[in-house]
């Protein structure tokens, strides 16, 4: 399973190559909205990138828990220990 850093890493990499956004403006504490200039569109794709990236669905309740870049993080690494969990 990744860790949360692991976590960070991958999402660094969908933000950079997909969103066009510099490394350094991938922080724990970037909004994405706020800080990132997100739309709701960016968001929408966002979502499907990780979707794909992870196998794992990203519910609507999830999205309202999301602000921040922790807070993907966060929602990420959850879903991934749950897998792990269910496969023992």
């Amino acid at each position: 399973m990744l860790s949360k850093d692991e976590v960070l890493e991958k999402l660094k990499e969908v933000l950079t190559t997909g969103f066009g956004l510099r490394g350094d403006q991938v922080v724990p504490t970037a909004r994405l909205v706020e800080d990132l200039d997100l739309d709701s569109l960016d968001s929408f794709d966002l979502v499907v990138r990780l979707e794909q990236e992870t196998g794992e669905e990203i519910t609507e309740d999830d999205l309202k828990s999301i602000q921040t870049i922790q807070d993907i993080v966060d929602v990420i690494h959850r879903k991934l220990e749950s897998r792990e969990s269910r496969q023992v």
